[in-house]
């Protein structure tokens, strides 16, 4: 019953049971109403033969990074729903409280998130890698916590105080073994209308002493939330990396969804592998996407664009779904 529960409740702690080669990460973006003051904190614990502790990681609009490690007795959560602290650090789906004074880094205050929007569940779907939920020993699973809320509070970082009060956010989750070998993912809930979010990944999945590309993707317009996914039957026609570009067109049997990001200059984030968080990735949240989704007659149901867009982009060359030059099949 535990296990099941869990699986209808990705968002929660994972890894009660856990006692080797595992990690687990949530990954909260915070945008100000002025979209001067971008962050995004990953708070998560790594227990790895050779080192195991808590961490907060920080991520700023300046690509600032700071990595806080915390023993892992200063890790706790709740087994029902999804509520974790870490040391005088508490994390949940609607509120995040930071208390983080170390390594002469100040960084405080309490941010509430109401008006949440969740990823709608079904049996074949009870969280966003869908059948691939109940499958067991991946070596990295996904979650979605919130597609987007408003911020409400203020936080004061080195001294100065940043007011969140109507700012957008956005939570997921990785938990498992290790990250991919490859990946790109990118997400912005920062468009001209306020209704809007867009979140896409793919990666390099072992499976049976071999290794498939698979990918997630999900557009929210109005009250409608399309998923687009391996197991979804749509099909990724064009993943392109280039000239500071990355182009990706997904098809289903309804829609198109076309979706071009500017790359932009990026902060060293640490990720984890089979050994620890000792592999250093670069994330942007100054990223712009534009999107444009059709039905399959052509006629438009969105076009616009998004700011303050996440992006990591890491070895994409080998993973074998498309031509990373050309972007044909």
């Amino acid at each position: 019953m535990n296990q099941i529960y869990r699986i209808y409740h990705p968002e929660i702690f994972q890894g009660a049971n856990k006692r080797k080669n595992y990690f687990e990460g949530w990954y909260y973006k915070l945008i100000d109403k002025s979209k001067e003051h971008a962050f995004a904190i990953i708070p998560g614990i790594s227990i790895k033969e050779r080192d195991v502790h808590a961490f907060v990681q920080v991520l700023d609009q300046e690509n600032n990074t700071y990595y806080f490690r915390y023993p892992i007795s200063d890790f706790c959560y709740h087994p029902k729903k999804f509520e974790i602290s870490i040391g005088d650090n508490v994390f949940s789906q609607n509120r995040l409280l930071l208390n983080i004074r170390k390594d002469g880094i100040n960084i405080c205050g309490t941010l509430h998130f109401k008006n949440i929007v969740t990823l709608p569940k079904t049996i074949l779907r009870p969280g966003i890698m869908g059948p691939y939920s109940y499958v067991p020993f991946m070596e990295c699973y996904h979650g979605i916590v919130s597609i987007h809320h408003d911020i409400f509070g203020q936080l004061k970082v080195l001294g100065k105080t940043l007011d969140y009060n109507a700012g957008y956010g956005y939570i997921e989750k990785d938990w498992g073994r290790s990250f991919p070998e490859h990946w790109i993912w990118f997400q912005s809930n920062h468009f001209d209308n306020n209704d809007i979010t867009l979140m896409f990944s793919v990666a390099k999945i072992p499976w049976i002493n071999r290794a498939f590309t698979g990918f997630l993707s999900i557009f929210r317009y109005q009250d409608q939330v399309y998923v687009f996914a391996t197991y979804t039957g749509a099909k990724l026609k064009r993943l392109e990396v280039s000239n500071g570009y990355v182009r990706v067109r997904i098809e289903d049997f309804r829609f198109r969804l076309d979706m071009k990001v500017l790359q932009t200059e990026g902060g060293a984030i640490k990720a984890p592998t089979n050994d620890g968080m000792e592999r250093n990735i670069i994330e942007s949240i100054n990223a712009v996407v534009k999107v444009r989704l059709t039905d399959r007659s052509g006629d438009l149901i969105y076009e616009g664009r998004g700011t303050n867009t996440g992006l990591e982009i890491v070895n994409p060359v080998g993973t074998d779904c498309c031509d990373y030059t050309t972007g044909k099949k």
